[in-house]
Order: C-alpha cells, then sequence, then structure tokens
C-alpha cells in the first residue's frame, strides 16, 4: 500500500521526534508501523533509525534536500509533545491506512476480492496481537512445506551443531553454565560461525566491547588471548602473527553479519535495537551474553524479573522471526556434586526459562592430561527438534578455540 500524500499528522509526529526529549516518546513514535506513513516519511524514519544505530546525528537529516520541504512545514507546526498526541494521530495515520487498503478493495479484480479480504484480516488480527498466529486448515499443505524451508533453522555451518542442534527461527536457546567454564567463548564461536551465513547481533552485558574484541582475534588467528590485551605484548607478536591479524580484519569486514553491542541494557531496550535491525538491514539471530543481566520492566522479587525476561524473549523471538540465544548463570549446587553434572532444575531463579526455551545447553569443564587445553561437555538437555545427549570439545582457552572430539 503505497500513500503519496504527506497529512498534518505525520508532520507533527515527525517534529515530537525532534522535540521530544522523553525517551519513551521518541521511542513510542518510532514503533509506529512504518506502513501507516507516507512513502517520504517512511524513507526518512527508517534514515533517523538509521542514523540513531550508526551513532550519527540526526539533525544532518534536517540539510539532505530530498526532506527539506517537507520538514521545515513539520517544525513550524504548533505542537504539544505529549503521550497523549502521539496516541491521537497514530490513531488517525491508522484509519488513514485501513481506508486506502479498503479502496484499494473496491478497485480490486472480482476474482480476487476473497482473497485480498482474506490477506486484510488476516493482517488486522495479526497487528492487534503479534502473539497470534492465524491460519486456515485449508493451508496446511503449504504450512507444512515452509516449515521444512532452510530460512527456519539458523546454520553454524558445523555438521553436529547444524544436525544435532537446530537455531530454529523463531524460538529460545538456553546455553547454560557456571562463571569461568567459557559459556561466553562458547557463545561467539557460535555466533561467528553463523555470521558467516546469516545476519547477527551480540549483546554483552558483562563483556566491554574491547575484551570482546581481542576474543574473536584470539578466536580467528589462534594467537594466546594473553597477547592481544595490551600494546607492549602486542608489539612482541611476530611479522606472521600481525599478519594474521591484519587480514583477519579484511576477512571478517568482507564476509561476517556480525553487530556487537555491550552495555546495561533493559528489555524494552533490547528490543527496540532488534526492531530497528530487523526492518532496516534484516535479522536473523541475536545473542544475550548473559540473561540475568538484563533488566526488568517490572519493579518486584527477582524470580519474577527472571520470569518477565524470559516471556519477553521468547516473544521477541516470534514477533521478528530470528533465534534469540541467551547465556544462562548456573546455580552452585553444580560444584557439590562429583560428576559436575548439570539438569534442567540448576537453572537460577526461575522455572520459565526451562518452560520457554526450544533448547537447553548445560557446559562444564575438565581437565586432560595436556595442560593448555580442557575438555568441555555440552549436554543437549532439551531439545525440541532433536534428541538429547552430549557433545565434546577440546577447548583451549588461551586462544578461544573449541575443536570436536
Amino acid at each position: 500500500m503505497k500513500i503519496d500524500t504527506i497529512c498534518y499528522e505525520e508532520k507533527a509526529l515527525v517534529s515530537m521526534l525532534y522535540l521530544a526529549s522523553d525517551m519513551a516518546c521518541k521511542n513510542k513514535i518510532k514503533n509506529i508501523p512504518t506502513k501507516y506513513f507516507s512513502s517520504l516519511v517512511q524513507s526518512f524514519i527508517k534514515k533517523y533509525k538509521t542514523y540513531e544505530m550508526k551513532n550519527l546525528s540526526v539533525d544532518s537529516l534536517l540539510e539532505e534536500n530530498e526532506y527539506k520541504s517537507f520538514l521545515a512545514e513539520a517544525f513550524e507546526l504548533p505542537v504539544v509533545v505529549l503521550e497523549e498526541n502521539i496516541d491521537k494521530y497514530t490513531k488517525v495515520l491508522e484509519n488513514r491506512y485501513y481506508k486506502n487498503c479498503i479502496i484499494e478493495l473496491a478497485n480490486t479484480p472480482n476474482e480476487l476480492i476473497k482473497e485480498k479480504i482474506n490477506e486484510l484480516h488476516l493482517e488486522v488480527v495479526k497487528e492487534n496481537d503479534k502473539s497470534i498466529k492465524v491460519a486456515d486448515i485449508k493451508d496446511l499443505e503449504n504450512l507444512f512445506y515452509e516449515s521444512l524451508e532452510e530460512n527456519e533453522v539458523v546454520k553454524t555451518g558445523k555438521f553436529r551443531l547444524d544436525k544435532y542442534l537446530k537455531f530454529t527461527k523463531r524460538d529460545l536457546h538456553i546455553i547454560g553454565a557456571r562463571p569461568g567454564v567459557g559459556k561466553s567463548a562458547f557463545a561467539l564461536y557460535i555466533a561467528l560461525m553463523m555470521a558467516q551465513f546469516s545476519r547477527g547481533l551480540f549483546f554483552s552485558l558483562e563483556m566491554p566491547l574491547k575484551q570482546i574484541a581481542q576474543r574473536i582475534i584470539s578466536n580467528q588467528t589462534r594467537i594466546e588471548l594473553d597477547k592481544l590485551t595490551n600494546k607492549e605484548k602486542f608489539k612482541e607478536l611476530t611479522a606472521d602473527e600481525k599478519e594474521l591479524v591484519n587480514v583477519l580484519f579484511k576477512k571478517l569486514l568482507r564476509k561476517s553479519n556480525l553487530i556487537l553491542y555491550d552495555g546495561n541494557f533493559k528489555i524494552d531496550e533490547l528490543e527496540e535495537y532488534i526492531k530497528n535491525e530487523k526492518e532496516i538491514n534484516g535479522l536473523d539471530y541475536i545473542v544475550v551474553d548473559y540473561l540475568q543481566l538484563i533488566k526488568s520492566n517490572i519493579n518486584s522479587k527477582r524470580y519474577e524479573q527472571i520470569t518477565d525476561v524470559s516471556i519477553k524473549l521468547k516473544q521477541i523471538a516470534k514477533d521478528y522471526d530470528i533465534a534469540v540465544i541467551a547465556l544462562s548463570q548456573l546455580s552452585r549446587e553444580i560444584e557439590k556434586r562429583a560428576d559436575k553434572d548439570i539438569y534442567l532444575a540448576d537453572f537460577r531463579e526461575s522455572g520459565q526459562i526451562e518452560q520457554d526455551a526450544s533448547t537447553i545447553l548445560g557446559l562444564t569443564t575438565e581437565p586432560t592430561t595436556t595442560e593448555y587445553k580442557e575438555l568441555m561437555k555440552v549436554q543437549i538437555l532439551k531439545n525440541r527438534q532433536g534428541q538429547l545427549g552430549v557433545m565434546k570439545y577440546e577447548y583451549y582457552k588461551k586462544n578461544q578455540t573449541f575443536f570436536e572430539v
């Protein structure tokens, strides 16, 4: 549905986007479905979000010839930034959109009218409740074959991982371990492999971006992490090692589709980044390190906050058609056991995690006869798309690498 005329309400909302000091109001405007806007304003909103994501000044958009005329008119309007005004203007745009849909319907050839009505009905239902999916039983054949499509699974390119652990879109996948085991390293290992085939976001709530960069370089070049932590040690690298680093930068920039974030995120802030990325560039998966550090929107007991975050992550996976991989801290009870095996009950602070997740992995390590490597056991504790069991890896902590045993 293409709308060419820019109305008063659109100009007012764009003006509010610049005038609003309250982030809640800004986000409310940015979350309005782009289809409600005219073509030019859709283009502007998308650019505005892109500039924000890249930390560029949105003020530079004011100088672009494409937008100058309507922006000048927008800033002359006597607007008042209030949530009730945003809601009122949004309702006007929504009504305009659906009126245009009805006009389009009236001009539809007779043989296509029923199909168009069904499409419009499903669009309205899904918009009113994103958690609801509607399908006619007569479409079962299409649904079945769609479920077999390759793009339903985010691939790593590793045979065993892709065979036994299907990181399906619209699902929550949990990787749990005690501190110091290597869950961040394992998650980064998976994210980097996925980035060769799909587009992803990696949210670190524990490590700063500089440390993540060091780990990625160590993992990809197999240079010891300790040598990459400061300028003096980096100078001691051989010429061949430095060349490996330079080649890696070119290789990663050319082939990988992974965006890194660090910060103290609230769950709704996390969703805002995901929504913008999905809308502007497309998105297949996210990795969150780690679940218990995400701030809930509810002010309640810790158990209820973790429950809220788990439910929201599951909903984000469904709403944006992505695989959500979240790391989770495990209970200290594991350390009291002789075998150190992990059970579903070890996932801390909320049984909701077990309920929401489609896949749950538990990581443990044990020493080997070789000093510089450990044996990592990846226990598949829950797997809706496959079987349970144990996968084993040699984990070289010094350079953050993993090799299947």
